[in-house]
């Protein structure tokens, strides 16, 4: 099935693509298009209707209280991303308190809750046997995956002779850790690393880091590295391993670490582990079957946070951690000032090259810009720009495969982290530069605010944004959006508490989707003095570019 689209200005295939939950390349293909990146305003296009997010339909009248039950799934984990075993929990929900105590995975039982107004307050026992209140959680669908973190690392103690020689001068720390899989286990017999004045972490030496060492007066003592406090006051928990790529991006933008880490909270793929967990009957308290006779499963997505750089979209050419689409990555290949550009220029594939231009009655000798291939003969400007053209066969013969190797090693760097952590950072400069050129007032803003701006204008495109900072967006248009993004029963419920407003119901749901995703303040080891960082629909106000 298809609908028809009427291109606007500000419009891509990507961004069209994206809103009907479909790829640029099968609207191309739809509609005869040679060129990916060519398209113009008023231009009638043939695609695929969107396909509309699955939402939670009420059962029958017999069932409807059991409709609106939701599932809570928690885990604890540490700093190192390590299930936490036999820690005891308290779970506050609707009057009522329910103790547990967490398994091998760090996991206590599921928590129905009556509606997605719920919400569960979460207590944990301390080492010293008080309780910590350390969350408060709410459903966000039929089944909720929730993990929750600990600042803290239990290690294993061994009893040493009290007196010793004195530690030797430090060596260099090792490497970062690669990301820790959700399948590790705890150690056993676990000990809780206080943090006194010896084992105060450093700040290059990787969290879990357990180094076994003596006093100046020979004691024994036991060094255990945690990733808080450091000096930039940053916390990246499970994806600590990318630290020095988010520095280094930073610092190239200008914007302190927590917001770069925010805007790949938001645009990362992450590892998603599946756990089947069996349906118990709430009446018998045993498991329930199907009409086979077989135990009914639950088949549970689990998001580990752990940022995902071998990430491959089956329905796109979007891959690698920051799911760059095929054409955006070239394109990003090809803007002098960036991360890629550089790489592309180093290697010799970015280069200039001598062309002879015939007139009627004369020629002209140029230097242009040239995009060298494998084979030695080169891509230049013409009709079309060298990345139009390297977007387009025969340069591309498919989703995230080239035709030329040169073509193909740019394309492959999407699965090396680093240069997909700095390219999302170059992507997100540039739309804030596009912002700012068209007068939005982006330098009142603090860090944390222009990371939800950055998200907003990728999420939108260049034409939409503007529009929904400036508040001009058409009803008929937000209800479009809205509809592309929850379905159109998701969509008619928002409108409902908006009064039937479309557009109202539209920046809500914008609203609290960028304020959930862009948190800079998930990413402090110490909260106490960060600015306050205004919600997504304050900040537009704020910048709204004068008559």
């Amino acid at each position: 099935m298809t609908t028809s689209y009427t291109v606007r200005r500000g419009d891509t295939l990507t961004k069209i693509a994206n809103i009907h939950n479909s790829t640029p390349q099968a609207i191309a293909e739809l509609n005869d298009l040679s060129n990916i990146n060519l398209i113009h305003v008023g231009q009638h296009l043939q695609v695929p209707a969107p396909v509309p997010v699955p939402e939670h339909k009420p059962a029958p009248e017999h069932q409807e209280h059991a409709s609106q039950e939701r599932t809570l799934f928690m885990q604890f984990v540490d700093v190192l991303n390590q299930p936490i075993k036999d820690l005891k929990v308290m779970l506050h929900l609707d009057g009522e308190t329910v103790e547990h105590v967490t398994n091998s995975e760090g996991e206590v039982p599921p928590v129905e809750v009556k509606n997605e107004s719920s919400k569960v307050k979460v207590e944990v026992k301390t080492v010293a046997g008080k309780s910590k209140h350390i969350a408060t959680v709410s459903p966000r669908g039929d089944n909720t995956y929730v993990r929750l973190h600990s600042p803290k690392l239990a290690v294993q103690s061994q009893l040493r002779t009290h007196e010793g020689k004195p530690p030797a001068p430090a060596a260099p720390p090792p490497a970062a850790p690669a990301p820790v899989p959700p399948a590790a286990t705890a150690s056993a017999t676990p000990v809780v690393a206080a943090e006194t004045p010896a084992s105060k972490p450093k700040t290059a030496t990787p969290p879990g880091t357990v180094t076994d060492t003596r006093s100046a007066a020979g004691h024994p003592v036991q060094e255990v590295s945690l990733e808080c406090p450091n000096k930039l006051n940053l916390r990246l928990m499970q994806n600590f391993t990318y630290h020095d790529y988010i520095v280094a991006a930073a610092n190239r933008a200008g914007m302190i670490p927590q917001a770069i880490a925010a805007i790949m909270n938001a645009e990362a793929a992450t590892i998603i582990t599946i756990e089947e967990i069996p349906v118990f009957n709430k009446k018998t308290g045993k498991p329930a079957l199907d009409k086979k006779g077989k135990p009914v499963i639950k088949r549970i997505p689990k998001n580990t946070g752990v940022w995902d750089p071998n990430s491959a979209s089956p329905r796109s050419s979007a891959r690698g951690m920051t799911q760059f689409l095929d054409a955006t990555w070239i394109e990003m290949t090809m803007t002098d000032g960036t991360f890629l550009n550089a790489r592309a220029k180093k290697e010799g594939w970015l280069t200039t090259t001598t062309i002879t231009i015939k007139h009627k009655k004369s020629e002209e000798t140029k230097v242009v810009p040239a995009f060298k291939l494998e084979n030695g003969s080169f891509v230049t400007p013409g009709k079309h720009s060298i990345a139009a053209q390297l977007s387009s066969k025969p340069h591309l013969t498919g989703r995230a495969k080239a035709s030329d190797g040169n073509l193909q090693k740019i394309l492959d760097l999407r699965f090396e982290a680093e240069y997909a952590i700095h390219t999302a950072v170059d992507y997100a400069m540039q739309n804030l530069a596009m912002l700012k050129k068209n007068n939005f007032k982006l330098d009142t803003l603090n860090d944390g605010e222009k990371a939800k701006i950055a998200y907003l204008a990728h999420h939108l495109g260049p034409g939409d944004v503007k529009a929904f900072i400036n508040d001009t967006m058409t009803a008929d248009h937000a209800e479009y959006l809205l509809k592309a993004q929850v379905g159109a029963d998701g969509a008619a419920k928002r409108a409902e508490k908006n009064k039937n407003d479309y557009l109202a119901a539209h920046r809500a749901w914008l609203d609290d989707f960028i304020n959930d995703r862009i948190s800079t303040t998930k990413y402090l080891c110490k909260a106490d003095d960060a600015p306050t960082v205004r919600t997504l629909l304050d900040t537009t106000i704020a910048i709204r570019a004068t008559a």
